[in-house]
C-alpha cells in the first residue's frame, strides 16, 4: 500500500466535504481512494451535484475541474494538486522501509518524489541497479501509466523535453491540441513557463533523444529563462560537451555547494580534465571554502581554455587571487577579463576589480572601475547588475566626501530598483540618499527619503531609516532626539553587525557633541569594527592621537571626516584647509556645527568666503540671531544696545554712518560714539567673530545678512503666493514683530509691520475665495487691525461660502459693531 504524504493525511483529517484528488497520472490516486474507503468517503469519476455526505471526486480530466462550483461549494472542498502528493524524501523513506538511507535518498532524487515510482523504488532492494529509468520492472510498472494511442506519438514527442513550453512544442512537432489534450488527461502538468510529465515517465517513453535534438531543446529553454530545464535535457542525452559549457556560463560559487555538486554529478569521468570542468571544480573548490584548491583548478583550466570561456575563468580566479591577498595577481586577472568580455562578464571583472582597489585605497581607481562595470551592465540590458554597481559607486563616492557626486549614482540605482519593483532594495537605495542629503544640509530632502524608505516593503532597513533620522536630528542640534532613537536601536540590538557598530558611532558623537564624554566612551566600545573611524572619534574625545586619526582619513581619502577633524585641530593651515574643503564639497553641516565659529574668524577678511556665513536674523517674533552654528536670543547678548545695532545693521544691509548710530542708540551717553565702539566689540564676543567692520566713517556687518522680514518684501513685490506661504510664519497666531525689543528699534519695528500687513492683504486678494489661506489671511489682517471692515466683510463672505452660517453670523455681528464704533467716535 503506497501511503500519503504526511502533511496530505493532516489537511484529510479535519473531514473536509468534498476531497478532490489531482489530476496528473500517477499521483497516488489509488492511495487516497483506499483511504477514502477506510474513512466512509464516497468515490466518484463525475460529480453530478446530487452526492450526499463525504465524497471523494477523481475528475476524469482537467477541464472538469472548471465544473466544480457547479456542483459543490469550492470553499467546502479540499482541492489536491500534484504537488501536494510530491513525496519528500523524509516521507519516501518512510514508504520505503526496505531500502537503505543512500538508496532511498538516490531513488527519490531520480523519481522527483513522483508516488507512481515507490513501487519500482522498492524493488531495489532486491536488485543491484540503481538506475530506476533501467530496471527491469520499470516497462511492467509505469508503462500502464502512458497515454493511448494516438497521444502517444506526441508524448513520445515531447518526452526529450523536461519543461515543455509552446515554443518547445513546435520544434518538436507536436500542435497545441495535442498539447492540450496531455495536460486535460494528465500526463502534462501545468507549472510556472509551460507543462512537465513525470521524469521517469518521460525516459520510459524516449530513452534518449540524439544530442542534435537535445541541444535544439536546450536552446529553446535557455532562451526562455529556463536554464535548469535546458541542462536537464542535454543531461539525458548524454550531450556532455554542450552540457558543461551551459552550465560554466552560468554556474556561480554563490549557488552553493550542494547545488554545484548536484550539477556536476551527472558528467562521465572522462570528461574530468575538460577546462569547463576544471573551471566548475573551482567553483566548487570555492563554495567549499578550498581557495588554494580553486587556485590550482582555475590555472589548470587555463591551459586549454576556450576563447569563450576564458573572460568568465579570469574574473573567477580574479576574485580566488584576491582572497588570497595577492592583490597584483588579481587585479591582472580582472584587467585581463574586462579586456577579453563583453556584456555582463565584462561588468563583473569591472565590479570585481572596483572592490580590490577599494580595498588598496585606490580609490580615484575604484571609481573609474565601478562606472566601466556600470557601462557594460547597461549595455547588456542587466538592470538588477547595473543597480548594484550604481549604489556601490555611491557609497564608494559618499566615504570618499564626494557627497554632491553620490546623488547622481545613488538616484540612478533608485530608478532602477523602482522600476523593478525591488522595493526592499529601493529602500536602502533611500536610506544612502538621505545620508548624503542630510550630510549636505538638506534634512528636508532627507525626512522625504527616510519616509518612503521605512514602509512593509523596506522593514529589513527600519534599523538603517531610524539611524538615518538620529543623524538628521544631531545635525538640527537636537541631541535629545539623536540620543533617544539611538539608545533604542542599541537596545534592540540589531542583528546586522554593521548597523551595530554604525549606530554606536553616531551615538558616541552624539553623547560627546552633549558634553557627556563617558556616555560617549561607553558607546564607543561596540563600534571598534569600524576601523580608523572610530578611532577618530576617540581622538575627538581626547583619547587619541589626533594628528594620527588626521593621517589616516587622509590615506582613506576621506574628506569629509578630514575636515572635521582639522576642525578640532585647529593648528597652523588646518583651519583654512578645513574651509577649503567644505566650499569644495558643500559641506553645509560642518558651516552651521558648533565648530563653525572658528571657520567664520578666519572668513570675515575675505568677500567669497564671508557669503558662507550669512548672519540670519527673525524679526517676526522673539529676536532670534543665527550665525556660524550658534542661535542666540537677546539674552545671549551682552545688552540690549549691541543686539539692536546688530539689528539695524542687518536691516539696512548697507553701511550707516558711525556718529548716526551712536546718536541713535546712546543719545545720552558722554561719549557715544565710545559707546558704539564698545557694542561692537560685544557683538564680536557674542558671535565668536568679528562681525562689524568699519572704515570711513561707516559701520557694516563683515557678513552677509538674511532677514526674514526681506523675503516677504521680495515675496510681495513679485506678487509670489509660494514664497508668501513659505516666509510667513506657520501657525494661526500672527507673529508679533520684534516684542523684546518695542522701543530700540521702533523705525524697523514699522517697517516689519507694514511689509507683514502688505503679504497678508496679498494673500487675501489673491488665493482661492474660499481657501483656509485666505481665510487665514484675513483673520491676520484683522488682528493687525480691529476696524478693518473691507476684511471683516470679506470673512464673513467667506464663511457664507463655505456653508459656515453660525461663523459667517458672528463676523457680521462682528463688523456691525465695528462701524457702530466707528460712527459713536
Amino acid at each position: 500500500m503506497v501511503l500519503l504524504p504526511a502533511r496530505v493525511r493532516a489537511r484529510l483529517a479535519v473531514r473536509p466535504t468534498v476531497v478532490v484528488a489531482p489530476v496528473g497520472v500517477g499521483f497516488a490516486q489509488d492511495a487516497l481512494l483506499q483511504w477514502a474507503t477506510a474513512h466512509g468517503y464516497t468515490v466518484t469519476r463525475d460529480l453530478t451535484g446530487d452526492e450526499t455526505g463525504l465524497t471523494v471526486w477523481w475528475p476524469r480530466s482537467r477541464g472538469a475541474l472548471e465544473t466544480l462550483g457547479n456542483h459543490a461549494d469550492p470553499r467546502a472542498a479540499l482541492l489536491l494538486e500534484e504537488a501536494d502528493l510530491t513525496y519528500h524524501l523524509e516521507d519516501w523513506a518512510n514508504a520505503l522501509p526496505g531500502l537503505s538511507a543512500d538508496k532511498a535518498a538516490d531513488s527519490h532524487a531520480q523519481a522527483e518524489g513522483w508516488p507512481a515510482a515507490l513501487p519500482l523504488a522498492a524493488a531495489l532492494a532486491d536488485h543491484p541497479a540503481t538506475d530506476l529509468a533501467a530496471h527491469p520492472l520499470a516497462p511492467a510498472l509505469l508503462g500502464p501509466l502512458l497515454p493511448p494511442m494516438p497521444l502517444r506519438s506526441a508524448f513520445e514527442r515531447l518526452a526529450p523535453a523536461p519543461l515543455v513550453t509552446p515554443d518547445v512544442a513546435r520544434l518538436l512537432g507536436t500542435s497545441a491540441d495535442d498539447v492540450r489534450a496531455l495536460v486535460d488527461g494528465g500526463w502534462l502538468t501545468p507549472i510556472p513557463g509551460g507543462w512537465r510529465a513525470p521524469t521517469l515517465l518521460r525516459h520510459l517513453a524516449a530513452p534518449a533523444a540524439t544530442a542534435r535534438t537535445a541541444e535544439r531543446i536546450a536552446r529553446a529553454l535557455h532562451d526562455a529563462g529556463h536554464t535548469d530545464a535546458a541542462l536537464g535535457a542535454l543531461a539525458h542525452a548524454g550531450a556532455w560537451r554542450a552540457y558543461l559549457r551551459l552550465l560554466a556560463a552560468h554556474a556561480r560559487a554563490q549557488d552553493g555547494e550542494a547545488a554545484l555538486r548536484a550539477r556536476l554529478r551527472p558528467l562521465p569521468p572522462a570528461w574530468a580534465q575538460h577546462p569547463d570542468r576544471l573551471y566548475l571544480a573551482g567553483l566548487l573548490a570555492r563554495a567549499s571554502g578550498d581557495l588554494d584548491g580553486a587556485d590550482a583548478l582555475y590555472r589548470a583550466a587555463r591551459r586549454g581554455a576556450r576563447a569563450g570561456l576564458r573572460p568568465t575563468l579570469l574574473n573567477a580566479h580574479g576574485v580566488v587571487l584576491a582572497l588570497l591577498d595577492r592583490a597584483d595577481e588579481a587585479l591582472l586577472a580582472f584587467e585581463q577579463a574586462e579586456r577579453g568580455a563583453l556584456g555582463v562578464v565584462a561588468g563583473e571583472a569591472a565590479h570585481n576589480r572596483a572592490g580590490l582597489l577599494t580595498r588598496l585605497g585606490r580609490h580615484a581607481d575604484a571609481e573609474a572601475s565601478l562606472r566601466a562595470a556600470v557601462g557594460a551592465f547597461r549595455a547588456a540590458g542587466d538592470a538588477t547588475r547595473e543597480a548594484r554597481s550604481l549604489e556601490v559607486l555611491g557609497t564608494l563616492l559618499t566615504a570618499r566626501g564626494l557627497l554632491r557626486e553620490a546623488l547622481t549614482p545613488y538616484e540612478g540605482a533608485l530608478r532602477l530598483l523602482d522600476a523593478q519593483g525591488a522595493h526592499a532594495s529601493a529602500a536602502l537605495a533611500r536610506v544612502n540618499l538621505a545620508e548624503v542629503h542630510a550630510l549636505l544640509g538638506d534634512p528636508g530632502a532627507a525626512e522625504q527619503h527616510l519616509e518612503r524608505a521605512d514602509t512593509p516593503a523596506g522593514r529589513d532597513t527600519h534599523g538603517w531609516a531610524e539611524r538615518g533620522r538620529a543623524l538628521v536630528a544631531l545635525l538640527r542640534d537636537d541631541h535629545d532626539d539623536a540620543a533617544r532613537r539611538l539608545a533604542a536601536l542599541r537596545a534592540a540590538a540589531p542583528a546586522d553587525r554593521a548597523l551595530r557598530a554604525e549606530v554606536a558611532l553616531l551615538l558616541a558623537r552624539t553623547h560627546r557633541e552633549r558634553g557627556d564624554e563617558a556616555a560617549a566612551r561607553a558607546a564607543l566600545a561596540d563600534a571598534r569594527p569600524l576601523g580608523w573611524r572610530a578611532r577618530l572619534e576617540a581622538a575627538l574625545l581626547g583619547d587619541g592621537d589626533l594628528t594620527a586619526a588626521i593621517q589616516e582619513a587622509r590615506a582613506a581619502d576621506a574628506r569629509h571626516e578630514l575636515a572635521l577633524a582639522l576642525l578640532h585641530r585647529a593648528d597652523g593651515d588646518d583651519l583654512h584647509e578645513a574651509l577649503a574643503l567644505i566650499r569644495t564639497h558643500g559641506y553645509a553641516t560642518l558651516l552651521g556645527g558648533p565648530l563653525a565659529t572658528r571657520l567664520a574668524g578666519i572668513a570675515h577678511t575675505d568677500t567669497a568666503l564671508r557669503a558662507l556665513f550669512p548672519i540670519s536674523v527673525a524679526l517676526l517674533g522673539p529676536l532670534t540671531v543665527r550665525f556660524a552654528g550658534q542661535t542666540l536670543r537677546l539674552a545671549d547678548f551682552p545688552t540690549r544696545k549691541s543686539a539692536a545695532l546688530l539689528v539695524a545693521l542687518a536691516v539696512a544691509d548697507h553701511p550707516q554712518p558711525r556718529e548716526a548710530l551712536a546718536d541713535r542708540f546712546w543719545p545720552d551717553a558722554k561719549n557715544p560714539l565710545a559707546s558704539l565702539q564698545t557694542a561692537v566689540y560685544h557683538l564680536r564676543s557674542a558671535l565668536g567673530a568679528p562681525v562689524v567692520q568699519g572704515e570711513r566713517g561707516v559701520l557694516a556687518l563683515s557678513f552677509p545678512a538674511r532677514v526674514d522680514t526681506r523675503h516677504l518684501e521680495d515675496a510681495v513685490a513679485r506678487a509670489d503666493l509660494t514664497a508668501l506661504l513659505t516666509a510667513l510664519p506657520r501657525g494661526p497666531e500672527v507673529p508679533a514683530v520684534l516684542p523684546d525689543l518695542p522701543a530700540d528699534l521702533a523705525r524697523e519695528r514699522e517697517h516689519a509691520e507694514r511689509t507683514l500687513t502688505d503679504a497678508y492683504r496679498l494673500l487675501a486678494a489673491h488665493s482661492p475665495a474660499s481657501s483656509d489661506a485666505r481665510r487665514d489671511a484675513l483673520r491676520a489682517l484683522i488682528a493687525g487691525d480691529p476696524y478693518d471692515l473691507d476684511a471683516r466683510e470679506q470673512l464673513a463672505a467667506l464663511h457664507d461660502a463655505r456653508g459656515e452660517r453660525e461663523a459667517a453670523a458672528q463676523e457680521r455681528a462682528r463688523l456691525h459693531a465695528a462701524r457702530h464704533e466707528l460712527r459713536t467716535r
